[in-house]
């Protein structure tokens, strides 16, 4: 299926090889939060830094998890997209951040 959002499709259809690493470093150059201390057990999560307190849910922007694979990606990508668009973040980007582009 494709995703209509995404104009980048061949960055798009290698997005599997990314870590939760990756995402944490992608996030700090976005200029978000990345913890691992604010998830579940291995898992990692996003938040706008607006938001600080961890129980705001208004800051919560995407789980991530230790073990990752092209569909994981993917979800973590778009939910940084949607919520991006509120804080001028677009999808080159996110690329961008990732190393991809």
């Amino acid at each position: 299926m494709t995703e209509e959002r995404i104009k980048r499709k061949d960055l798009w259809q290698a997005i599997g090889k990314i870590r939760q690493n990756d995402w944490g470093k992608a996030a700090q150059k976005l200029g978000l939060d990345f913890s691992n201390s604010w998830g579940r057990g291995s898992h990692g999560v996003i938040r706008d830094p607006k938001f600080p307190d961890p129980s705001d849910t208004r800051g919560f922007i995407t789980t991530i998890q230790k073990n990752l694979g092209k569909q994981h990606n993917q979800r973590i990508f778009k939910q940084l997209l949607d919520y991006g668009m509120k804080l001028g973040i677009n999808e080159d980007d996110i690329w961008k951040a990732l190393g991809m582009l």
